[in-house]
């Protein structure tokens, strides 16, 4: 018997089997999906904002609502206190959120930190002047994180119990 250089001698001559055509549509159907849903930027990095007021304060807080590992995930915190600021301003965050960042800086830094299972409480100088007071915190997701959800709540306390409260949820996407 002769050698043959023929590469479709071992093909079928038979239209593929109804199974195999549903395999294919799902694949096909699972692909348009993903490319839809990044047109819409329904998987990219998305931030959220929560608003909460109670006790002479407005907290407002900025948050990774999607993010990836590796992406930045920053966060920022607005608190206004209509009758201004005691000594020092404490703002409880909970600390399994921060489990999985990167951090890079606090702005401004905290001048104290100090951890009560599960919260940590950033002690911060008031403002110079004025009544409201700003931080922000430069991370990133760390990378080879999995997706998952985090629940946080950030509280503003005086004499160590909350006054204002606001909670949130972030995606990190695989």
């Amino acid at each position: 018997m002769p050698a043959t250089d023929d590469t479709t001698a071992g093909l079928r001559d038979t239209p593929p089997r109804r199974r195999g055509r549903w395999f294919r549509r799902a694949g096909v159907g699972l692909l348009v999906l993903v490319v839809v849903l990044s047109a819409f930027d329904l998987l990219g990095p998305r931030r959220g904002d929560v608003t909460a007021r109670s006790g002479g304060y407005t907290l407002t807080v900025e948050y990774p609502q999607v993010t990836r590992a590796g992406q930045p995930a920053p966060l920022h915190v607005t608190i206004d206190a209509t009758a201004g600021f005691g000594d020092t301003v404490q703002v409880r965050f909970c600390d399994e959120f921060f489990n999985d960042l990167d951090f890079q800086n606090w702005y401004p830094n905290p001048a104290a930190e100090t951890t009560v299972p599960p919260w940590i409480i950033y002690e911060l100088d008031p403002p110079p002047s004025g009544t409201t007071l700003e931080m922000s915190l430069d991370a990133r997701v760390s990378p080879g994180q999995f997706g998952e959800t985090d629940d946080c709540q950030v509280s503003v306390l005086v004499e160590d119990e909350p006054v204002v409260s606001a909670s949130f949820t972030s995606w990190r996407m695989p």
